[in-house]
Protein backbone atom coordinates (compact mmCIF):
# COMPACT_ATOMS: atom_id res chain seq x y z
CA UNK A 1 0.00 0.00 0.00
CA UNK A 2 1.15 3.54 -0.72
CA UNK A 3 1.55 6.44 1.66
CA UNK A 4 -1.62 7.88 3.15
CA UNK A 5 -2.14 11.06 5.14
CA UNK A 6 -3.81 9.12 7.97
CA UNK A 7 -2.29 5.86 9.30
CA UNK A 8 -4.30 2.64 9.46
CA UNK A 9 -3.97 2.59 13.24
CA UNK A 10 -7.26 4.06 14.48
CA UNK A 11 -5.69 5.65 17.58
CA UNK A 12 -2.92 7.27 15.55
CA UNK A 13 -5.45 8.53 13.00
CA UNK A 14 -7.49 10.09 15.83
CA UNK A 15 -4.38 11.80 17.22
CA UNK A 16 -3.61 13.27 13.81
CA UNK A 17 -7.17 14.56 13.48
CA UNK A 18 -6.79 16.31 16.84
CA UNK A 19 -3.48 17.73 15.67
CA UNK A 20 -5.17 19.08 12.55
CA UNK A 21 -7.66 20.92 14.76
CA UNK A 22 -4.72 22.58 16.49
CA UNK A 23 -3.07 23.30 13.14
CA UNK A 24 -6.26 25.01 11.99
CA UNK A 25 -5.97 27.27 15.04
CA UNK A 26 -2.49 28.24 13.86
CA UNK A 27 -3.92 29.14 10.45
CA UNK A 28 -6.45 31.41 12.12
CA UNK A 29 -3.75 32.99 14.30
CA UNK A 30 -1.50 33.63 11.31
CA UNK A 31 -4.41 35.24 9.48
CA UNK A 32 -5.17 37.41 12.51
CA UNK A 33 -1.52 38.37 12.84
CA UNK A 34 -1.33 39.22 9.14
CA UNK A 35 -4.37 41.48 9.49
CA UNK A 36 -2.87 43.23 12.50
CA UNK A 37 0.39 43.55 10.58
CA UNK A 38 -1.40 45.27 7.70
CA UNK A 39 -2.92 47.71 10.18
CA UNK A 40 0.51 48.46 11.59
CA UNK A 41 -0.29 46.95 14.98
CA UNK A 42 2.53 44.36 14.94
CA UNK A 43 6.08 45.62 15.55
CA UNK A 44 7.98 43.38 13.15
CA UNK A 45 9.72 43.73 9.81
CA UNK A 46 8.32 42.06 6.65
CA UNK A 47 11.24 39.62 6.65
CA UNK A 48 10.68 38.81 10.34
CA UNK A 49 6.98 38.27 9.72
CA UNK A 50 7.57 35.69 6.98
CA UNK A 51 10.26 33.96 9.03
CA UNK A 52 7.76 33.63 11.87
CA UNK A 53 5.15 32.19 9.49
CA UNK A 54 7.71 29.71 8.13
CA UNK A 55 8.78 28.63 11.63
CA UNK A 56 5.14 28.11 12.55
CA UNK A 57 4.82 25.76 9.60
CA UNK A 58 8.01 23.93 10.61
CA UNK A 59 6.69 23.40 14.15
CA UNK A 60 3.43 21.96 12.88
CA UNK A 61 5.16 19.76 10.31
CA UNK A 62 7.47 18.41 13.03
CA UNK A 63 4.54 17.40 15.21
CA UNK A 64 2.80 15.78 12.24
CA UNK A 65 5.97 13.86 11.34
CA UNK A 66 6.25 12.56 14.90
CA UNK A 67 2.61 11.43 14.86
CA UNK A 68 2.70 9.96 11.35
CA UNK A 69 5.98 8.09 11.91
CA UNK A 70 4.82 6.58 15.19
CA UNK A 71 7.69 8.07 17.21
CA UNK A 72 5.06 9.73 19.41
CA UNK A 73 4.33 6.33 20.95
CA UNK A 74 7.55 6.62 22.95
CA UNK A 75 6.17 9.72 24.72
CA UNK A 76 4.19 9.18 27.97
CA UNK A 77 1.26 10.94 26.26
CA UNK A 78 1.28 9.74 22.63
CA UNK A 79 -0.95 12.67 21.68
CA UNK A 80 1.94 15.05 22.50
CA UNK A 81 -0.58 17.37 24.12
CA UNK A 82 1.75 19.15 26.53
CA UNK A 83 4.59 19.73 24.01
CA UNK A 84 2.12 21.16 21.49
CA UNK A 85 0.64 23.45 24.15
CA UNK A 86 4.08 24.64 25.28
CA UNK A 87 5.03 25.51 21.68
CA UNK A 88 1.69 27.28 21.15
CA UNK A 89 2.21 29.22 24.39
CA UNK A 90 5.62 30.43 23.18
CA UNK A 91 4.12 31.65 19.90
CA UNK A 92 1.31 33.47 21.72
CA UNK A 93 3.89 35.07 24.03
CA UNK A 94 5.83 36.35 21.01
CA UNK A 95 2.63 37.76 19.55
CA UNK A 96 1.93 39.50 22.89
CA UNK A 97 5.40 41.05 22.76
CA UNK A 98 5.08 42.20 19.13
CA UNK A 99 1.53 43.57 19.30
CA UNK A 100 1.20 45.53 22.56
CA UNK A 101 -1.56 47.79 21.22
CA UNK A 102 -3.98 44.89 20.79
CA UNK A 103 -2.62 42.73 23.60
CA UNK A 104 -5.83 42.89 25.58
CA UNK A 105 -7.85 41.43 22.70
CA UNK A 106 -5.28 38.73 22.00
CA UNK A 107 -5.17 37.44 25.57
CA UNK A 108 -8.02 35.06 24.78
CA UNK A 109 -5.60 33.06 22.61
CA UNK A 110 -4.14 31.67 25.84
CA UNK A 111 -7.58 30.33 26.72
CA UNK A 112 -7.76 28.60 23.31
CA UNK A 113 -4.43 26.91 24.03
CA UNK A 114 -5.58 25.76 27.47
CA UNK A 115 -8.83 24.31 26.12
CA UNK A 116 -6.76 22.11 23.81
CA UNK A 117 -5.55 20.09 26.82
CA UNK A 118 -8.81 19.85 28.72
CA UNK A 119 -9.10 16.06 28.19
CA UNK A 120 -5.43 15.17 28.60
CA UNK A 121 -3.48 17.24 31.09
CA UNK A 122 -3.31 16.58 34.81
CA UNK A 123 -3.61 19.39 37.33
CA UNK A 124 0.15 19.54 37.89
CA UNK A 125 0.81 19.87 34.17
CA UNK A 126 -1.85 22.56 33.85
CA UNK A 127 -0.42 24.53 36.77
CA UNK A 128 3.10 24.21 35.34
CA UNK A 129 1.87 25.57 32.02
CA UNK A 130 0.03 28.33 33.86
CA UNK A 131 3.24 29.29 35.63
CA UNK A 132 5.06 29.39 32.27
CA UNK A 133 2.42 31.73 30.81
CA UNK A 134 2.32 34.03 33.84
CA UNK A 135 6.11 34.31 34.06
CA UNK A 136 6.60 34.84 30.32
CA UNK A 137 3.74 37.31 30.07
CA UNK A 138 5.02 39.11 33.15
CA UNK A 139 8.45 39.47 31.54
CA UNK A 140 6.85 40.92 28.41
CA UNK A 141 4.91 43.44 30.50
CA UNK A 142 8.01 44.38 32.53
CA UNK A 143 9.96 44.94 29.35
CA UNK A 144 7.29 47.31 28.06
CA UNK A 145 6.96 49.12 31.39
CA UNK A 146 10.67 49.77 31.74
CA UNK A 147 11.10 50.51 28.05
CA UNK A 148 7.89 52.54 27.91
CA UNK A 149 7.31 51.05 24.45
CA UNK A 150 3.71 49.84 24.69
CA UNK A 151 2.01 53.13 25.47
CA UNK A 152 -0.42 51.26 27.74
CA UNK A 153 -0.97 52.71 31.22
CA UNK A 154 0.58 50.65 34.01
CA UNK A 155 -2.74 50.13 35.88
CA UNK A 156 -4.26 48.68 32.70
CA UNK A 157 -1.23 46.44 32.17
CA UNK A 158 -1.53 45.25 35.77
CA UNK A 159 -5.26 44.61 35.38
CA UNK A 160 -4.70 42.57 32.23
CA UNK A 161 -2.01 40.58 34.00
CA UNK A 162 -4.26 39.84 37.00
CA UNK A 163 -7.22 38.89 34.79
CA UNK A 164 -5.05 36.60 32.67
CA UNK A 165 -3.54 34.93 35.75
CA UNK A 166 -6.93 34.37 37.39
CA UNK A 167 -8.45 33.06 34.15
CA UNK A 168 -5.63 30.60 33.48
CA UNK A 169 -5.61 29.33 37.06
CA UNK A 170 -9.36 28.79 36.83
CA UNK A 171 -8.92 27.00 33.49
CA UNK A 172 -6.21 24.83 35.04
CA UNK A 173 -8.52 23.63 37.80
CA UNK A 174 -11.50 23.33 35.47
CA UNK A 175 -9.47 21.44 32.87
CA UNK A 176 -8.05 19.02 35.43
CA UNK A 177 -11.55 18.49 36.85
CA UNK A 178 -12.89 17.64 33.39
CA UNK A 179 -9.88 15.36 32.88
CA UNK A 180 -10.68 13.51 36.10
CA UNK A 181 -14.30 13.16 35.03
CA UNK A 182 -13.10 11.71 31.74
CA UNK A 183 -10.82 9.25 33.54
CA UNK A 184 -13.67 8.26 35.84
CA UNK A 185 -16.03 7.70 32.91
CA UNK A 186 -13.34 5.76 31.05
CA UNK A 187 -12.65 3.58 34.12
CA UNK A 188 -16.35 2.92 34.69
CA UNK A 189 -16.82 2.09 31.01
CA UNK A 190 -13.98 -0.41 31.30
CA UNK A 191 -15.53 -1.88 34.45
CA UNK A 192 -18.91 -2.04 32.71
CA UNK A 193 -17.35 -3.74 29.68
CA UNK A 194 -15.63 -6.25 31.96
CA UNK A 195 -18.87 -6.93 33.83
CA UNK A 196 -20.76 -7.32 30.55
CA UNK A 197 -18.11 -9.71 29.27
CA UNK A 198 -18.34 -11.70 32.51
CA UNK A 199 -22.14 -11.84 32.27
CA UNK A 200 -21.91 -12.97 28.66
CA UNK A 201 -19.49 -15.68 29.69
CA UNK A 202 -21.71 -16.78 32.56
CA UNK A 203 -24.69 -16.87 30.19
CA UNK A 204 -23.07 -19.54 28.00
CA UNK A 205 -20.71 -21.29 30.41
CA UNK A 206 -21.33 -23.80 33.16
CA UNK A 207 -20.32 -22.07 36.39
CA UNK A 208 -18.91 -25.29 37.86
CA UNK A 209 -16.74 -26.73 35.10
CA UNK A 210 -16.13 -23.65 32.93
CA UNK A 211 -17.27 -25.52 29.82
CA UNK A 212 -20.30 -24.49 27.81
CA UNK A 213 -23.63 -25.05 29.52
CA UNK A 214 -26.46 -27.19 28.19
CA UNK A 215 -28.35 -24.29 26.61
CA UNK A 216 -25.33 -23.06 24.66
CA UNK A 217 -24.12 -26.50 23.59
CA UNK A 218 -27.62 -27.11 22.22
CA UNK A 219 -27.38 -23.85 20.29
CA UNK A 220 -24.07 -25.06 18.84
CA UNK A 221 -25.78 -28.30 17.92
CA UNK A 222 -28.49 -26.36 16.06
CA UNK A 223 -25.84 -24.29 14.25
CA UNK A 224 -24.07 -27.45 13.15
CA UNK A 225 -27.41 -28.82 11.94
CA UNK A 226 -27.91 -25.75 9.75
CA UNK A 227 -24.39 -26.04 8.38
CA UNK A 228 -24.88 -29.72 7.67
CA UNK A 229 -28.08 -28.98 5.79
CA UNK A 230 -26.27 -26.29 3.79
CA UNK A 231 -23.14 -28.29 2.95
CA UNK A 232 -24.58 -31.78 2.89
CA UNK A 233 -21.89 -32.98 5.32
CA UNK A 234 -23.03 -34.24 8.69
CA UNK A 235 -21.35 -34.32 12.08
CA UNK A 236 -20.83 -36.78 14.90
CA UNK A 237 -22.25 -36.28 18.36
CA UNK A 238 -20.73 -37.83 21.49
CA UNK A 239 -22.28 -38.10 24.95
CA UNK A 240 -19.86 -38.82 27.82
CA UNK A 241 -20.83 -40.01 31.28
CA UNK A 242 -18.49 -40.56 34.24
CA UNK A 243 -18.79 -44.12 35.50
CA UNK A 244 -19.92 -44.67 39.09
CA UNK A 245 -19.84 -40.96 39.79
CA UNK A 246 -22.54 -41.32 42.45
CA UNK A 247 -20.12 -43.34 44.56
CA UNK A 248 -17.70 -40.40 44.55
CA UNK A 249 -20.37 -38.12 46.01
CA UNK A 250 -21.41 -40.77 48.54
CA UNK A 251 -17.86 -41.43 49.71
CA UNK A 252 -16.19 -38.03 49.52
CA UNK A 253 -19.09 -35.59 49.51
CA UNK A 254 -20.58 -33.29 46.90
CA UNK A 255 -17.81 -30.71 47.09
CA UNK A 256 -15.28 -33.36 46.19
CA UNK A 257 -17.62 -34.53 43.44
CA UNK A 258 -17.71 -30.99 42.03
CA UNK A 259 -13.92 -30.92 42.03
CA UNK A 260 -13.84 -34.22 40.16
CA UNK A 261 -16.17 -32.82 37.50
CA UNK A 262 -13.92 -29.77 37.08
CA UNK A 263 -10.80 -31.93 36.76
CA UNK A 264 -12.51 -34.22 34.27
CA UNK A 265 -13.70 -31.30 32.16
CA UNK A 266 -10.21 -29.73 32.09
CA UNK A 267 -8.68 -33.09 31.19
CA UNK A 268 -11.01 -33.50 28.23
CA UNK A 269 -10.48 -29.90 27.14
CA UNK A 270 -6.70 -30.34 27.14
CA UNK A 271 -7.04 -33.49 25.11
CA UNK A 272 -9.39 -32.15 22.45
CA UNK A 273 -7.29 -29.01 22.00
CA UNK A 274 -4.54 -31.25 20.65
CA UNK A 275 -6.88 -32.63 17.96
CA UNK A 276 -6.82 -30.06 15.16
CA UNK A 277 -8.47 -32.36 12.65
CA UNK A 278 -10.76 -35.33 12.95
CA UNK A 279 -12.29 -37.51 10.29
CA UNK A 280 -10.71 -37.96 6.90
CA UNK A 281 -7.75 -35.86 5.78
CA UNK A 282 -8.05 -33.13 3.17
CA UNK A 283 -9.89 -29.85 2.76
CA UNK A 284 -13.20 -31.30 3.91
CA UNK A 285 -11.86 -32.45 7.27
CA UNK A 286 -13.56 -30.73 10.17
CA UNK A 287 -12.04 -28.36 12.71
CA UNK A 288 -13.25 -28.38 16.27
CA UNK A 289 -12.09 -27.84 19.81
CA UNK A 290 -13.27 -26.66 23.21
CA UNK A 291 -15.89 -24.47 21.53
CA UNK A 292 -17.83 -27.68 20.78
CA UNK A 293 -17.60 -29.21 24.27
CA UNK A 294 -19.98 -28.61 27.17
CA UNK A 295 -21.77 -30.00 30.19
CA UNK A 296 -25.01 -31.64 29.16
CA UNK A 297 -26.24 -32.26 32.69
CA UNK A 298 -25.00 -33.75 35.97
CA UNK A 299 -21.91 -35.83 35.19
CA UNK A 300 -22.83 -36.03 31.50
CA UNK A 301 -20.97 -34.02 28.84
CA UNK A 302 -21.45 -33.49 25.11
CA UNK A 303 -18.87 -33.14 22.36
CA UNK A 304 -19.85 -32.10 18.83
CA UNK A 305 -17.44 -33.04 16.01
CA UNK A 306 -18.26 -31.15 12.80
CA UNK A 307 -17.83 -32.83 9.42
CA UNK A 308 -16.51 -35.99 11.08
CA UNK A 309 -17.48 -39.51 10.11
CA UNK A 310 -18.08 -42.27 12.64
CA UNK A 311 -14.67 -43.92 12.20
CA UNK A 312 -12.77 -40.70 12.75
CA UNK A 313 -14.91 -39.79 15.75
CA UNK A 314 -14.40 -43.26 17.26
CA UNK A 315 -10.61 -42.88 17.07
CA UNK A 316 -10.73 -39.49 18.80
CA UNK A 317 -13.13 -40.52 21.56
CA UNK A 318 -11.14 -43.69 22.23
CA UNK A 319 -8.11 -41.51 22.73
CA UNK A 320 -10.02 -39.36 25.23
CA UNK A 321 -11.37 -42.46 27.01
CA UNK A 322 -7.86 -43.92 27.41
CA UNK A 323 -6.55 -40.57 28.65
CA UNK A 324 -9.26 -40.37 31.32
CA UNK A 325 -8.72 -43.97 32.42
CA UNK A 326 -4.96 -43.47 32.66
CA UNK A 327 -4.99 -40.15 34.50
CA UNK A 328 -5.72 -40.24 38.25
CA UNK A 329 -7.73 -37.33 39.63
CA UNK A 330 -6.91 -35.67 42.93
CA UNK A 331 -9.61 -36.10 45.58
CA UNK A 332 -8.85 -34.93 49.12
CA UNK A 333 -5.15 -35.56 48.68
CA UNK A 334 -5.52 -39.03 47.19
CA UNK A 335 -5.42 -40.34 43.62
CA UNK A 336 -8.74 -41.49 42.25
CA UNK A 337 -9.02 -43.34 38.96
CA UNK A 338 -12.29 -42.89 37.08
CA UNK A 339 -13.49 -44.08 33.73
CA UNK A 340 -15.92 -42.65 31.22
CA UNK A 341 -18.50 -44.27 28.97
CA UNK A 342 -19.22 -42.68 25.58
CA UNK A 343 -22.01 -42.94 23.06
CA UNK A 344 -21.62 -41.82 19.42
CA UNK A 345 -24.20 -40.98 16.79
CA UNK A 346 -23.80 -39.44 13.33
CA UNK A 347 -26.19 -36.71 12.26
CA UNK A 348 -27.64 -37.20 8.82
CA UNK A 349 -28.63 -33.99 6.97
CA UNK A 350 -32.36 -33.53 7.11
CA UNK A 351 -33.07 -35.53 10.25
CA UNK A 352 -34.48 -34.21 13.51
CA UNK A 353 -31.84 -33.42 16.14
CA UNK A 354 -33.87 -35.29 18.70
CA UNK A 355 -33.33 -38.48 16.69
CA UNK A 356 -29.56 -37.96 16.71
CA UNK A 357 -29.56 -37.25 20.44
CA UNK A 358 -31.69 -40.32 21.06
CA UNK A 359 -29.23 -42.55 19.19
CA UNK A 360 -26.28 -41.08 21.09
CA UNK A 361 -28.11 -41.69 24.36
CA UNK A 362 -28.89 -45.29 23.37
CA UNK A 363 -25.23 -45.82 22.43
CA UNK A 364 -24.19 -44.46 25.85
CA UNK A 365 -26.64 -46.85 27.51
CA UNK A 366 -25.14 -49.75 25.57
CA UNK A 367 -21.61 -48.73 26.68
CA UNK A 368 -22.70 -48.82 30.32
CA UNK A 369 -24.57 -52.10 29.90
CA UNK A 370 -21.49 -53.65 28.26
CA UNK A 371 -19.36 -52.96 31.33
CA UNK A 372 -18.60 -49.20 31.14
CA UNK A 373 -15.25 -47.60 30.21
CA UNK A 374 -15.89 -48.05 26.52
CA UNK A 375 -17.16 -46.29 23.39
CA UNK A 376 -20.27 -47.45 21.57
CA UNK A 377 -22.00 -46.07 18.51
CA UNK A 378 -25.55 -46.28 17.21
CA UNK A 379 -26.13 -46.21 13.47
CA UNK A 380 -29.15 -44.49 11.90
Amino acid sequence: MGWTFFPEDAKQALRIRRFLMAALSYVLWVGLTAYCYQLGLVQISPRGFWIAVALTGVCNFTFYALLRSGLNRYWPDPSLTLPQMVVATVWVMLLMALAPKVRGMLLMLYAVVFLFGVFRLRRGEYLGLTALVIVSYGLVVLRDVYGQSSGIPLPLEALQFVVLSATLIWLAFFGSYVGKLRETVSRRNSELAAALSKNQRLAVHDDLTGTYNRRHIMQILEQEQLRAQRTGRGFTLCLMDLDYFKSVNDRYGHLAGDDVLRQFAMLVLREIRTLDRVGRDGPDAGHWGDEHFGRYGGEEFMLVMPETDLDGAHVCIERIRRKVAGTPLQVQGTDLKLTVSCGLAVYRPGEDLRATLSRADQALYQAKEAGRDRVKSMMA
